[in-house]
């Protein structure tokens, strides 16, 4: 097994979606979407990794690969944990074919996670659905329940709506939402794409990922209700704003194992030249989430944060280069700005967190939505008095 910091990714190979985030025995469990055999995206198979402090990383082998001739034969695309069981499970998109098209695969796995049975086809795509794929779990009123993203005749975006009552026989239940006008003002998209349903400060929200015609778009999370309407369970958005507004967050998912959402996203990067660089693509830093009005806004997981940081860096004046940094920033007073040869001039505030990692910089404010980048142009911090940051080290740590 390898150790990871900061933000986990493989030591070689594809990383995109994160899926079946949970914890075990007091275990954290991630998997992700993983080509380990080049840095590109192609056969996806499951990568996993452990941490008892969502801090530190251990990478563990690959889970399960696509199965000649079987459901997932092009790949196994994302998915979740399968919890209330005498074992684990998992629950992902099976893609069949160059087509895209899938099915719910479900594998049932060892008590460390490590090893995986063949896949078990429990739900398929209606034949009313364009395409669907991502499922999600949760329960309602005692109902054990899936949902999935989807698009539908006319390149319309949904989500659709499973009922688990038998775990290996999901029934279909319809749309949760189709056409709503609040999160059809959010962005366009012809796919809803990884969506994920879990309460939140007595309110429910639904995060989905924008996919339009190939391009992937904004996260967008949606505060609303739960309601049953003419006998459907339909969710009714209030209002719907990124849940991160940088350029390059997609495809989260938020994970319910400690009784608190905590939500990890991919960081994505294009396919590299494997002669240039041989990995591409990290997981973001664990995010706990709030309400501030109907804003979904985030802050590193406190535990993470305190793992993480290191001794402190002297105090600096002037401007801050942050290329090739591994370094958590804390501004404490005001006139600070980000500053990107690509994308402009960022302003900070007083309580704002950035944290650095080479090309990757996440920013977390308090009461608005965090942002992600990642660009190999250099980032500076530009300060306009002294001693308005805090800054520590990020080191990598021995498990």
């Amino acid at each position: 097994m390898i150790a990871t910091s900061y933000h986990l990714r493989p030591r070689r190979g594809w990383l995109n979606d994160p899926n079946a985030v949970t914890q075990v025995a007091g275990r954290w469990h991630v998997f992700f979407q993983h080509n380990p055999d080049a840095p590109r995206h192609a056969q996806i198979a499951w990568g996993h990794a452990t941490s008892v402090d969502l801090a530190t990383w251990q990478l563990e082998p690959v889970a399960f690969r696509p199965t000649p001739g079987g459901p997932d034969a092009a790949g196994c695309w994302s998915g979740v944990y399968l919890p209330g069981h005498d074992r684990p499970g998992v629950a992902y998109s099976g893609v069949q074919d160059r087509s895209g098209q899938s099915t719910v695969c479900l594998r049932w796995g060892s008590p460390d996670l490590r090893d995986w049975d063949d896949p078990i086809v429990v739900a398929r795509t209606p034949g009313q659905v364009t395409i669907m794929r991502d499922p999600y779990l949760l329960e309602y009123q005692g109902r054990r329940l899936a949902i999935l993203g989807a698009e539908l005749p006319g390149a319309q975006a949904a989500v659709l709506l499973y009922d688990r009552d038998d775990e290996l026989h999901w029934r279909y239940q319809g749309t949760l939402v189709a056409d709503d006008p609040v999160l059809r003002a959010a962005g366009p998209a012809d796919i809803w794409e990884c969506p994920q349903l879990f309460p939140l400060e007595g309110r429910w929200v639904l995060v989905v990922s924008l996919h339009h015609r190939g391009v992937l778009g904004a996260v967008v999370a949606a505060v609303g209700e739960l309601a049953t309407v003419d006998g459907q369970l339909r969710f009714q958005a209030e209002a719907a704003t990124p849940i991160d507004t940088g350029s390059d967050l997609y495809a989260p998912q938020a994970s319910l194992a400690d009784g608190e959402p905590l939500l990890i996203g991919w960081i994505r990067e294009p396919d590299q030249d494997p002669a240039v660089r041989d990995q591409a693509g990290c997981l973001s830093l664990p995010r706990r989430l709030r309400l501030a009005g109907t804003t979904v806004v985030s802050q590193v997981d406190p535990g993470a944060a305190t793992a993480l940081r290191g001794q402190r860096v002297p105090t600096r004046t002037g401007d801050i280069d942050l290329t090739d940094r591994r370094w958590s920033l804390t501004v404490t007073g005001p006139g600070a700005a980000l500053r990107h040869p690509v994308h402009g001039l960022l302003p900070v505030a007083a309580g704002d967190q950035i944290w650095v990692d080479g090309p990757v910089v996440e920013l977390y404010h308090p009461a608005a939505a965090a942002s992600t980048w990642r660009h190999d142009q250099p980032w500076r911090l530009e300060l306009n008095e002294p001693a308005a940051v805090e800054i520590c080290e990020v080191r990598p740590r021995t498990p």
